[in-house]
């Protein structure tokens, strides 16, 4: 690429004086004896540096054009024995999984918009296709593997099942690794199912899951419904918490007590074993609740994409679930986050792997964080990022320096992309997008 450093081969060459035109043709050849031999021409190293940005296309138009390289007649190549051939329909293999429907559960498994049945193959990891059958009925072949496929046989049955009454869950014979179950009082299941099933769907968009109220045949309690949540473990503790909020909301202390600890310790299926897995609790003080979650839960929000971690507050405690660098991240996120409520934050970069520095040039600042902090907040919201400027100096010589904007985020690709449209910003050449949010933060 154009601003690209010789290196190998071509350092040598330019340095025993060859021309231009010499070097590019045994470029030619390097490249021709490499088609010849179907192997990748080695691409040169621009630099030993870790890339400031994501590569990408130059579109400027300045570059010249490479010169022509030449080609030779590609050779045949002989089967390899140890080669399978490859199937040109894989799922012949596998023969799809049957059911037989009728017209009305049919257009109730499709749903508004297909989204039903959408979400049966999302959660189950199968695809599902409807046909016309004969006598007005319909076909519903599942494809895919046979946990996947069994499990989408299972999850429409469900789904029917609910047109015409209660659903019994079996959770005796079997340990289900795809099943949470949550305890909801009798007064508050209209307000979590919300009207006509609202608020359920949103969690189900939300953490990818399929939801519903049925009896489990054990753990059977009085007082309240049995809440089904079906999929991955991560889909699973996200929904429940979710739920548990709603819950803490609509009757106070059902899950939080008096010392702002979980009644229950949080125990489902692919808790406890052993890989990092679990969560944490954050209590909050005084009125760091409304100010750690934001105007619509923009805050909230905020740290989850930007830690990676699920973070959802039930009454006044924050409950961190996910691996381990997630937990940490996300626990560092907000209580830096309620830490700028008292003034400016002094926080050592040293040593993480998830932050990017950005100096910022006296009487920048605020062309920045642009008015009511609404640059920033859009630059966060975009990028899945948490930004903010720091008092910590790294000069050697004690010298005031430029103020330092901290960009931390899970990815490295949205820490990239939040500085450079930080830069932009400075420049004048950023328009924040609609609603970045209220709330606490950077």
């Amino acid at each position: 690429p154009p601003g690209s450093t010789p290196s190998g081969a071509r350092a040598n060459r330019r340095a025993m004086g060859e021309s231009d035109d010499e070097m590019r043709d045994a470029v030619a050849d390097e490249g021709a004896k490499a088609e010849a031999e179907d192997q990748p021409m080695e691409a040169d190293s621009d630099s030993d540096d870790e890339d400031r940005r994501p590569p990408h296309k130059r579109t400027d138009g300045d570059s010249e054009p490479s010169p022509p390289r030449r080609r030779t007649p590609p050779r045949e190549r002989s089967p390899r024995r140890d080669e399978p051939k490859k199937e040109k329909n894989p799922t012949r293999k596998n023969p799809p999984m049957e059911m037989i429907i009728g017209a009305e559960d049919a257009a109730f498994l499709v749903g508004t918009g297909g989204k039903t049945k959408d979400k049966v193959a999302r959660v189950s990891g199968a695809r599902l296709d409807l046909l016309d059958a004969d006598d007005g009925k319909h076909r519903l072949e599942i494809f895919g593997k046979d946990e996947n496929r069994r499990k989408a046989k299972q999850y429409v049955q469900w789904v029917l099942r609910q047109r015409v009454g209660p659903i019994t869950v079996d959770t005796d014979s079997e340990r289900r690794d795809d099943l949470s179950v949550v305890s909801v009082p009798l007064d508050c299941v209209a307000y979590v199912m919300g009207k006509n099933g609202i608020v359920l769907r949103n969690i189900e968009e939300e953490y990818g899951t399929l939801m519903f109220f049925g009896k489990p045949t054990s753990g059977t309690e009085e007082g309240v419904e049995k809440l089904m949540i079906l999929g991955s473990r991560r889909s699973r503790r996200g929904a429940e918490l979710k739920v548990m909020s709603a819950v803490e909301h609509k009757r106070k202390g059902f899950f939080v007590d008096e010392k702002k600890e979980l009644r229950r310790r949080l125990e489902q299926v692919g808790d406890g074993e052993g890989d990092g897995w679990g969560y944490d609790v954050f209590p909050f003080h005084d009125d760091e609740f409304s100010y750690a979650l934001g105007a619509q839960g923009s805050t909230r929000k905020k740290l989850a994409a930007a830690s990676g971690c699920i973070l959802e507050y039930i009454g006044d405690v924050a409950v961190m679930a996910g691996n381990r660098d997630e937990r940490r991240r996300c626990w560092d996120y907000l209580n830096w986050l309620l830490k700028q409520r008292k003034g400016a934050l002094n926080v050592d970069p040293k040593g993480r792997d998830d932050v990017l520095e950005l100096p910022v040039p006296s009487g920048k600042a605020g062309r920045l964080s642009g008015k009511g902090g609404n640059v920033l907040r859009s630059i966060e919201k975009e990028t899945s990022t948490f930004c903010f400027l720091t008092d910590h100096r790294a000069a050697a010589d004690g010298e005031s320096r430029d103020e330092l904007m901290l960009i931390f985020g899970q990815d490295k690709r949205g820490r990239y992309m939040a500085m450079d449209l930080m830069e932009d910003a400075m420049e004048g050449k950023y328009q924040p997008k609609g609603g970045g949010g209220g709330g606490g933060g950077g």
